[in-house]
């Protein structure tokens, strides 16, 4: 084995100067993104509100699932989450938003940091701390993530919860625990349970279903009547979360709605065409996982639930810019240069969007977001080692056996 040429450091001045910037820009993102979701009065507007108006209305002796009475969104995630989101309404609206806006800042940033922590590359200290303050700033400089903070969605921390998971931060014999309290509050993270079918990790798939289960029988022992009404009606009807033909709709239906497709050929298209994608990141996922990347393998698995999801709106794309930063972090450099194209668009969204509106070309950005998904389900995130040094230890080969 040829002995590779050691990297000459960079000089003090030079790394001290990357540290000030990168820890400035990583700053500025974080207060930036704090105060986008303030300004939009978080409690009394966005998702976080139909969420405490929901349950509000439940507690006054209404069902959950008729919030709002008026028109609008309503309530659109299984009785559960209204018990795991009850207390939201214990303080006044605008306090509770901003302490979920201060806790939302808090788990992305945490998530970005699982994300560098287990890269092979940079190797020092100096470098990682540099790549962590600008992974961090443009993760929360991201239309995605500025779209999850204004809305006060709930993905951010189910992001976490599935990493947690399937990235093995938590003991093995309690995987697949946060996978099933992740989807018994909202349903997207089921796709996981098909990968572990496929690749017959069959403690970790009874472990999650077993903890839906009795997630979703403490809800029906609690809520009976707005059970029965989700799992019979409720949950097949689409409409609740929005119009599948609206741009930056991301999934293969909205791809499909936006492309004039309809009726039961788009029904059929999707099925066909999100099952194929669905497996290909299975696959994808599993390589992941067997070359010791397990964070890879969760965010595969959750670009895996965008596409396949009938509606998926930004602040459900949290996933896209976490694989454009394992991307960047490969140690080849074609892959680099795909991350850092991916963690450009998802962090100059905005303004490419404005400018393609501008010019007439609005109609081709607005698939490029889907056309990255299903790059990264078919394709992967670069899981091949690339030298012996990637290569999993036999102690890592022998935990996947």
């Amino acid at each position: 084995m040829t002995q590779q040429r050691a990297r000459r450091p960079m000089p003090p001045l030079l790394t001290g100067t990357l540290l000030v910037l990168a820890g400035l820009f990583a700053l500025r993102q974080v207060v930036s993104g704090w105060r986008l979701g303030a300004s939009s009065d978080l409690g009394e507007n966005g998702d976080i509100s139909v969420y405490i108006g929901a349950i509000n209305y439940l507690a006054s002796g209404g069902e959950l699932y008729d919030y709002p009475l008026g028109g609008g969104y309503g309530f659109t995630y299984p009785p559960f989450s209204a018990i795991v989101l009850r207390p939201l309404t214990w303080l006044a609206p605008l306090t509770v938003g901003r302490l979920w806006l201060t806790m939302c800042v808090v788990v992305a940033v945490v998530v970005v940091g699982l994300v560098v922590t287990t890269r092979r590359w940079p190797g020092s200290m100096a470098g990682r701390l540099i790549v962590l303050g600008l992974a961090v700033g443009s993760f929360l400089g991201s239309v995605q993530v500025q779209s999850d903070l204004i809305t006060g969605q709930v993905n951010l921390v189910l992001a976490l919860l599935i990493i947690l998971d399937i990235g093995r931060f938590v003991p093995d014999r309690f995987r697949g625990v946060l996978v099933g309290l992740a989807a018994a509050v909202k349903l997207t993270p089921m796709v996981v349970w098909g990968w572990f079918v496929v690749t017959r990790q069959w403690r970790a798939l009874a472990s999650s279903m077993g903890t839906f289960a009795a997630c979703g029988l403490l809800a029906w022992a609690v809520l009976p009547g707005d059970s029965r009404r989700f799992w019979t009606d409720a949950v097949f009807d689409t409409s609740r979360v929005g119009d599948v033909e609206l741009r930056f709709n991301s999934s293969v239906m909205g791809a499909l709605a936006r492309s004039g497709v309809d009726g039961s050929a788009r029904s059929i298209l999707w099925l066909l065409l999100g099952g194929v994608l669905v497996l290909l990141a299975f696959w994808n996922a599993e390589r992941a996982r067997r070359v010791g990347d397990d964070v890879a393998a969760a965010i595969i698995l959750g670009c895996a639930a965008v596409v396949a999801t009938p509606i998926a709106w930004p602040h459900h794309q949290i996933w896209l810019p976490l694989a454009g930063i394992v991307l960047a972090l490969r140690t080849r450099w074609a892959p680099r240069v795909l991350g850092l194209v991916v963690v450009g668009f998802a962090y100059l969204h905005i303004s490419i969007t404005e400018w393609s509106d501008d010019h007439g070309t609005g109609w081709l950005f607005d698939n490029v977001d889907f056309a990255m998904f299903v790059a990264i389900c078919a394709f992967g995130l670069a899981a091949r080692p690339a030298s012996e040094e990637e290569a999993p230890t036999p102690e890592r080969a022998r935990q996947r056996v």
